[in-house]
């Protein structure tokens, strides 16, 4: 990723090394990931439940549940609010999310590639709960984690998590 000028005075920005700029008026301004929160939710068959997402990028794809994390709010937080936007389901309907690990991916927005830090959890579903498709994704998807194509996951940080998930479930 690019900056050409400097947010705090408007003037322009020359990269001093990899990640770090430096406008004329001597601010320095850092290039960092942008935390994500993301969930894979296992049902009492042992299938992975998936979003297909519903909007560019990567749209048709499958995908984790979940999204970035906004400016005050936790990571915890961040999973809670996004699986109750994108799913409707509350936190009595599975299971205390489990981590499985972080993973950077390029995500594509606004004509630039930014970097992404995705923090990985997945949980059990309780017993005959139905997620639904809200928010940004388009529909949801149940598959064996043996089955799955990862040719179709949308991301790097994805493909991460299902890999760290099959390692669970052997």
């Amino acid at each position: 990723m690019e900056m050409n000028f400097c947010r705090r005075c408007g003037t322009k920005l020359a990269e001093k090394e990899s990640g770090v700029f430096v406008c004329d008026n001597n601010h320095t301004l850092y290039i960092n990931a942008a935390p994500a929160a993301a969930i894979f939710f296992m049902n009492e068959n042992d299938q992975v439940v998936l979003s297909v997402r519903g909007l560019e990028p990567y749209k048709g794809s499958l995908d984790a549940f979940g999204g970035f994390i906004d400016e005050h709010e936790s990571v915890e937080d961040a999973l809670t609010r996004e699986i109750e936007e994108e799913t409707g389901l509350t936190p009595d309907q599975y299971s205390s999310p489990q981590y499985l690990g972080s993973h950077t991916a390029s995500y594509p927005y606004g004509g630039e590639n930014r970097t992404i830090l995705g923090s990985l959890f997945w949980a059990r579903l309780n017993p005959g709960v139905q997620l639904v498709a809200n928010d940004d994704v388009a529909a949801v998807k149940t598959v064996f984690l043996n089955d799955l194509d990862l040719s179709l996951i949308s991301n790097d940080d994805v493909v991460f998590g299902i890999k760290k998930l099959q390692e669970l479930f052997k």
